[in-house]
This record gives structure tokens, sequence and C-alpha cells, in this order.
């Protein structure tokens, strides 16, 4: 859910899918199979964590994909099996290695299941069902409750590091009412509310 997790690398989707910056800032290509991100600073976690390589070498490797015990198993590992080691050198710096040549390693960094969590929130929770039920990303939102198949409740993160938040918060019913727009223009509003009347 990009509202509630980001990833290191985005896809531009309003420019032909290019890649541009996320939760890094930069990324320099090493080699075939290397690259070295730089972290942005400032970013924190919706639990108030900083945001830092630990969270990212966390995130994209098994104790996170896995979850604890490394008992599950993760549609994510689809793209991210290739990555095999992760090097911090700083809190804002990290090497990501791939197993063997990888011309794709900058997609997987923006692909889903790529997106970077709160380690200390993740282990905190213990498994993966009081997880799902109070995730903790870096995203513009943060969860505020939710019930099973009904809805998603969603308030703006006051310190997201971007931009500002288009609205104070989303209420994100299930299913197809999802994809309705929370805001309709007024000539749409009194059309409807006219039909209505009829």
């Amino acid at each position: 859910m990009p509202q509630l997790f980001e990833t290191l690398i985005t896809f531009d989707h309003a420019h032909g899918m290019a890649l541009r910056a996320g939760l890094a800032e930069r990324w320099e290509r090493i080699n075939a199979h290397s690259l070295r991100l730089f972290l942005r600073k400032g970013v924190a976690s919706h639990d108030g964590t900083p945001l830092t390589a630990e969270d990212v070498a966390f995130s994209l490797g098994p104790d996170h994909l896995l979850g604890p015990g490394r008992s599950g198993m993760s549609q994510a590992l689809q793209s991210l099996d290739r990555l095999e080691k992760f090097e911090m050198v700083d809190p804002f710096t990290v090497f990501v290695h791939a197993k063997g040549g990888d011309e794709l390693l900058e997609q997987r960094l923006a692909a889903w299941g790529s997106e970077i969590v709160s380690q200390r929130a993740f282990v905190a929770a213990g498994s993966w069902e009081p997880w799902t039920t109070a995730p903790v990303g870096s995203g513009p939102y943060k969860l505020v409750d939710h019930k099973l198949d009904i809805r998603v409740s969603l308030a703006a993160d006051d310190s997201y590091w971007a931009v500002d938040h288009p609205f104070d918060g989303h209420r994100i019913p299930h299913h197809s009412q999802a994809f309705r727009a929370r805001e309709r223009p007024a000539r749409q509003r009194a059309d409807s509310e006219k039909r209505r009347s009829i």
C-alpha cells in the first residue's frame, strides 16, 4: 500500500515508468551486480524511529520477507530472491548485492514487495498477525484503524519528508468502492443529487 510504505527507488508513472528517487535520494551502479544507495536523512517511520540502512537490510532480507522464524512464504521473493547481501557503510549508505549480474536490480528495488518497514516495529509485533493489524512504514499516511474486508482508515503523517498531503486522511472502503474518488467536483455532486430526487 503506497500510502503507508515506500520503496528506495520508485517508478514515475507519469513519465514512462522512469526510475526516480524514493527513500534513496540517489544511487550508483557499482558493477553488474551491486548498487550503492544513499538514503534520505530526516525520514522517520510512523512510530517515530529514524529510517536507517538497518531498516533497509531488514526489509529486503529473509527475516522480514519470510517473517519471524523464516517460516512463511512471500510473493515478494519472486522478485527479490536475486538479492544476495547488504553492506551497511553507515546509517544512510547501503550496498545491495545481487546473486550474479542483474540488469533489473534498480527495478527490483522499486517493485511491489520491496517496501521498507520499521525493523523495530516488525520485531516488536512478534508475528505476522499483529503486524498486519498495525503496520509501520514511512509513507505519507499512517494507519488509524481498519475493519477486515470493510475499510481502512488513514491519517496524514505530519512528519512526512516529501510534499504536502492532498487530504488530511483517507477512509478506503473495501472492494470497488475503494476506487471511487474521495471528493467529487461540485457539478458531479449536483448532478448526482438531481438524479436521486427524480
